[in-house]
């Protein structure tokens, strides 16, 4: 389960600092975005992991899932994460840049019609997975 967490930390750290170019304060200095990067990172991005984690516990009745490898190997461990992950995405993305204006992106590749950031999306959506694949491989070492 640390593991889980603390990948998924340092790789939603990395995500952000790597996808600031493309919004508006994407210009500011790196001290400047990095801080606002480990805010967004252990807030909004750690409470979706969260969030992911409880529902797939909820969904496998097993707060261990992560090292039961039926749970582990289940297609709903992965589906239900990126369907879920790809929802909050999208939802924070149209409230944050639609209704309450929190930013605004600048050369951000956009989802067609939901008018929100491709990379947002592509986050909540690839690195839950990951930190799922990156936790089994440590519980299998250790």
């Amino acid at each position: 389960m640390v593991a889980y967490f603390a990948s998924a930390f340092v790789l939603h750290l990395a995500w952000e600092n790597a996808q600031m170019p493309l919004f508006e304060s994407g210009d500011a200095p790196f001290q400047d975005t990095f801080w606002m990067c480990f805010k967004a990172t252990a807030t909004g991005d750690m409470l979706f992991m969260l969030t992911l984690f409880a529902t797939i516990a909820t969904i496998h009745e097993d707060i261990w899932w992560l090292s039961n490898r039926d749970s582990y190997l289940h297609p709903a461990t992965w589906v239900v994460q990126m369907v879920i992950g790809v929802l909050l995405a999208v939802n924070f993305e149209l409230w944050a840049v639609h209704v309450v204006n929190r930013w605004a992106y600048s050369s951000m590749p956009l989802v067609p019609i939901l008018g929100v950031g491709i990379s947002p999306v592509l986050q909540m959506t690839l690195i839950p997975v990951a930190s799922t694949a990156i936790s089994r491989i440590v519980a299998k070492r250790s």
